[in-house]
């Protein structure tokens, strides 16, 4: 019973941490974009959000859907070294919203980059698992991971 169960997730497993990625990289081109685009185009400041509360509620939507497409496959696969990868992007991103104001530019952007790039890292290397694992789709354990 268990083994139909894990297969009706297989999908669910195959694609979260696509999302969870994709999510990422968009708050990563966010954060590269952004200034750049206020450069070329300063009349855009008084059209874009630029509250504190705008980039929290960003942020915390980036790490609950992050966590959620990253708990299916780290789950079956458990690689640690992942796991603290993704909870260090996680701390990071928020960590920003919450102090960026107090940190300089330089040091708020290599903050932001740096935790959007460990989260996209973690995402696609916990779906290459998956992807790697032939078992996946009909078991509850890991062959391809020595799980």
């Amino acid at each position: 019973m268990r083994s139909g169960l894990l297969s009706s997730h297989a999908p669910v497993r195959r694609h979260a941490d696509l999302a969870g990625a994709m999510a990422s990289g968009i708050c990563l081109l966010h954060c590269l974009l952004t200034p750049f685009a206020l450069s070329l185009f300063p009349s855009l400041v008084s059209y874009l959000p630029g509250d504190a509360w705008f980039h929290r509620v960003l942020a915390a939507g980036i790490v609950l859907l992050g966590a959620a497409a990253f708990v299916p496959g780290y789950r079956l696969h458990r690689q640690r070294p992942l796991l603290a990868l993704i909870a260090l992007g996680m701390a990071l991103i928020l960590s920003v919203a919450w102090c960026g104001e107090t940190l300089g530019r330089t040091a708020e952007l290599g903050l932001s980059l740096s935790g959007s790039l460990m989260l996209v890292t973690a995402h696609l290397l916990n779906h290459s698992f998956c992807r790697a694992c032939r078992r996946c789709d009909h078991e509850d354990t890991c062959h391809t991971s020595g799980i």
